[in-house]
């Protein structure tokens, strides 16, 4: 059985296609499987909802929202208790719990395939290469999960919402996925009788979500504390005790005026209330934020929208929707299964992913090669220049070949590659990010001079295939990617 899993910052969820719907693969009445990590030399691992009760009392020893973490330069390991983890391994062990959850589940329910043969995982919207690589390695390598590709969180929401019972054909949704550390935007058209019956417009994100929200509240209710004592302080058990009550709050706020609470700090109670006036004008601005996103992809699109699909948990807040109403009156705004969603998609394209006719997307980079375009004539290595395979936009798979040369008549060539959203044919290499480089390997009979054709794939999953063949000896290279850490 094929499977698709929502990995979420604050949450994950499986699901798979059971007697044609998508359904989750939880045990009944679990919302999700918290995205939390644990670790202490008693208890060794411990993965969900088990962590995240053992983190509020153990704070130093938990990771929560670690798929934020991937592109953090600065936190490339874990160290609990003396022991180090990899965000690979961290990411692995989460999946490698899904996974666990979900063959449980399909045991269960005594389905006709009980093996999972492989997954699609959702992604935000604009993951960078290397961590689409983190989340593949991980999937693979530590949990032992075959992945079947990725698909964008939002275009996974518009596939589940177009194949609901109520959905239309022939109709253009935007969709909005505030999540837990991402705000997701993707515009997209359904028709049966097109070519492809998915076609992605355009997508953004923002590194915005339900977690700046906390933040905010969390501050809010020690300020509530220091004005009941103003030589209060917070130590990790603490900060961590009013996170888990602002998030509550916040959950609270969706559907009451105000909230009353209190909070035992050290043995001292600190009662306060919180208003959903106060909590949204405290996050107004990073609401505006999204709305920018919104707007700026809704100004380039051309196509009229017919409906805002709103997704993702945080879609839950109240004003999500009196933003959309509010900028966007003529356009129903429709919050549909704001936490399933996105697994139900990436469930149904688990079913349709080799076909080329199911789903358009397009690539949300562009990738170039760092070297001198013309070595025989110029010999000069300050002539170096980033020159773009690929483009942000370009349909996915997405292909182009390029000429490098063997400058030191060796057998193995290094070039460097750069991911960007420049359009442009040729830039310096300040303007990009140097994400890693090629390496090809056992060129023989190579020369100095020798064109060396480089041909760049980025696949429908955002993920990149190289291949290097000496145009004067026709031999083809071996060819492997390494890309930096973050």
């Amino acid at each position: 059985m094929k499977i698709g899993i929502d990995f979420g910052t604050s949450f994950s969820l499986p699901a798979g296609m059971i007697n044609d719907n998508a359904a989750t693969l939880l045990p009944g009445g679990q919302y999700g499987v918290p995205s939390v990590f644990y670790f202490d030399r008693r208890q060794g691992v411990v993965i969900g909802t088990p962590a995240d009760n053992r983190g509020k009392l153990k704070p130093a020893n938990v990771v929560r929202n670690v798929k934020m973490e991937i592109s953090n330069p600065n936190k490339r390991e874990f160290v609990f208790d003396g022991k180090i983890f990899s965000k690979q391994q961290i990411v692995g062990q989460i999946i490698a719990e899904i996974k666990r959850i979900a063959a449980e589940e399909i045991e269960r329910k005594q389905l006709v395939s009980r093996q999972i043969d492989g997954a699609i995982i959702s992604v935000p919207a604009a993951f960078t290469l290397r961590e689409l690589q983190l989340i593949r390695d991980a999937a693979q390598q530590e949990a032992g999960l075959k992945v079947l590709g990725f698909i964008r969180e939002p275009v996974a929401a518009a596939i589940a919402y177009f194949n609901a019972p109520s959905a239309e054909d022939k109709k253009t949704v935007l969709v909005y996925d505030l999540g837990g550390g991402t705000c997701d935007v993707a515009i997209v058209r359904a028709d049966s009788t097109a070519r492809e019956w998915y076609n992605v417009i355009d997508s953004d994100m923002r590194r915005i979500g339900g977690r700046d929200w906390d933040k905010l509240l969390t501050e809010l209710i020690k300020r509530k504390c220091r004005a009941q004592d103003s030589t209060i302080t917070f130590d990790a058990r603490a900060e961590s005790k009013i996170l888990a009550e602002a998030i509550n709050i916040k959950h609270d706020l969706s559907r009451l005026d105000k909230v009353a609470s209190c909070i035992d700090l050290d043995g001292d109670l600190y009662d306060f209330e919180i208003t959903r006036t106060e909590f949204e004008k405290i996050s107004a601005e990073l609401l505006q934020e999204t709305m920018r996103m919104v707007d700026k992809l809704k100004r380039n699109c051309s196509t009229k929208i017919d409906y805002i699909v709103c997704v993702g948990g945080s879609s839950n807040m109240p004003q999500v929707r009196k933003a959309f109403e509010k900028n966007y009156p003529d356009i129903a705004i429709k919050l549909f299964e704001p936490e399933k969603a996105i697994a139900f998609g990436a469930a149904i394209y688990s079913e349709h992913v080799t076909e080329t006719t199911f789903l358009h997307d397009i690539c949300k980079f562009s990738y170039g090669a760092k070297y001198v375009q013309n070595f025989s004539k110029y010999h000069d290595r300050k002539r170096l220049r980033i020159y773009n395979l690929i483009y942000k936009g370009d349909a996915l798979p997405a292909s182009a070949e390029s000429t490098s040369y063997n400058i030191d008549d060796d057998t193995y060539i290094s070039i460097e590659i750069y991911e960007s959203e420049c359009a442009d044919e040729i830039y310096l290499p300040k303007d990009g990010v140097h994400i890693g480089k090629i390496e090809i390997r056992g060129l023989k009979d190579s020369r100095k001079d020798d064109e060396i054709l480089l041909t760049m794939t980025i696949d429908k999953s955002g993920l990149m295939q190289l291949k290097a063949i000496n145009k004067r000896t026709r031999e083809t290279a071996d060819v492997a990617i390494q890309l930096n850490e973050y």
